[in-house]
């Protein structure tokens, strides 16, 4: 890796231990990994009627608790590197987890994380909107219909 410090870890190895977290299932250690201002948009959710920005410590911590509350087997799997630079990764991934409703989710993400001094400063997170109604919306798809 280039520019990088003997002893500072790229951000791909950063962003394997972030996944790694989450599959651990403890919402603190997730947040930690994050810079006091950082946060999670995933922009495509705003097509719901709901925010995509989860920004600080606190609400990226409460967010991840309130989803493993709804899917308490969430997981990533699937970890594809796709551009690494001194403080950028771009990756795919996909999750699984079968929610509290029954219904069973699995999504297939593209990730654009920026990291500054060894904490995540943001993770934009591409997703299919369509399998995200499908699992987390109360009626699935009927949800998004409009009369």
């Amino acid at each position: 890796m280039e520019n990088m410090n003997p002893g500072t870890k790229s951000p791909s190895v950063i962003f394997k231990e972030y996944l790694a977290s989450v599959n651990a299932g403890n919402p603190k250690t997730v947040a930690a990994f994050f810079a006091e201002d950082g946060y999670i948009d995933a922009p495509y959710v705003e097509s719901f009627g709901m925010a995509s920005k989860i920004s600080g410590k606190a609400a990226i911590e409460a967010t991840m608790r309130g989803l493993l509350q709804n899917a308490p087997d969430f997981h990533f799997t699937s970890l594809k590197i796709i551009l690494e630079t001194p403080r950028e990764v771009i990756a795919e991934y996909e999750s699984e987890a079968v929610l509290v409703n029954g219904r069973s989710y699995k999504q297939l993400y593209v990730g654009h994380i920026t990291i500054k001094d060894g904490k995540i400063i943001s993770h934009r997170e591409f997703l299919n909107t369509v399998t995200f109604a499908r699992a987390f919306l109360p009626n699935g798809l009927k949800d998004l219909a409009t009369n």
